[in-house]
């Protein structure tokens, strides 16, 4: 019994005396956010849209470097009177974050498809703030505008809060 009592006290030791990395080197990971965005749209036909929407995001990032990250994400966007259409949106492009501890600043620059209710292409671009409380798990919020057209001419400026769960499958 003493053996297994010492055993175990080595073990945990040895946990807790490792290295906690905070940077997102060799990383997968998954986001979920949510947030307010307000929407100023001009459409080819005779109706547009102007009010504020609530987006819920769901995404993806592979870390390609110390500080940098592609990210693909969907959202879902509903409208607040007097924007009732359901707004459907994909982004894709690079993250890159500045710092190696627990606190991060970032910024996203990315292509952004919006497919309902008016179609837009075009860019978007965000930057924020990323606490990592865990190694594998950290919570950000980030300010960010859009800017598109295609059938309509788009933009939008946004406040979101999210998380990001990550694993190191890739680490060499």
């Amino acid at each position: 019994m003493r053996g297994l009592v010492v055993a175990g006290a080595l073990l945990c030791s040895g946990v807790a005396l490792a290295d906690e990395r905070y940077d997102h080197h060799g990383s997968l990971g998954l986001t979920a956010a949510f947030g307010g965005e307000f929407v100023t749209a001009v459409s080819l036909s005779d109706s547009g849209e102007r009010g504020a929407r609530l987006p819920l995001e769901l995404g993806g990032t592979f870390a390609v470097g110390n500080h940098s990250e592609l990210r693909l994400a969907a959202r879902l966007s509903p409208g607040i009177s007097p924007i009732t259409a359901l707004g459907a949106s994909f982004y894709g492009g690079l993250r890159n974050s500045f710092g190696y501890e627990q606190w991060k600043t970032f910024f996203d620059l990315e292509l952004a498809v919006h497919a309902t209710p008016f179609l837009a292409f075009g860019a978007r671009g965000a930057f924020g703030v990323q606490f990592d409380f865990l190694p594998i798990m950290g919570a950000y919020a980030q300010v960010g505008a859009q800017l598109g057209g295609a059938t309509s001419l788009r933009l939008s400026f946004e406040l979101i809060v999210g998380m990001q769960f990550r694993t190191y499958l890739f680490e060499r």
